[in-house]
């Protein structure tokens, strides 16, 4: 009985779920900037650029834990899911689905739903998987 006991402390252990390693990135000021609306994650541009290679890898679960819910999901033709995160004020502040021209960080995920590309760039494709 008490081996059955220690192994399942050792599997629920090795359950755990990882933290996502970003450094001292200002997540609290990331996540409460919705759509990029009040400026804070302008700020945040270059240092989020810098994380690219920690974010990829990253799970669903940890993407929105740690930087907050998506602006705006996408799901195109090939059931590929991006997430984008609008990092300025533009016309989406308005109305999410507006077309802008603002900053956006955007997450490309894989089949098993893991962070696969990370891409920065003027505007979401908002209108290319109509």
């Amino acid at each position: 009985m008490r081996k059955i006991l220690i192994i399942a402390l050792i599997v629920l252990g090795a359950c755990e779920k990882k933290k996502a390693d970003l450094g001292t990135f200002d997540l609290k000021s990331f996540k409460t900037d919705r759509g990029g609306c009040e400026g804070k994650r302008d700020k945040l541009i270059d240092e989020l650029k810098g994380l690219r290679p920690k974010i990829m890898g990253l799970t669903e679960n940890q993407v929105v834990e740690n930087f907050g819910r998506y602006d705006y999901q996408i799901l195109s033709r090939r059931n590929e899911k991006v997430f984008v995160y609008f990092l300025e004020k533009g016309p989406q502040c308005e109305y999410i689905q507006n077309p802008t021209n603002a900053r956006s960080m955007m997450l490309y995920f894989n089949a098993a739903s893991l962070v696969k590309e990370v891409s920065f760039q003027n505007g979401g494709i908002i209108d290319t998987y109509k």
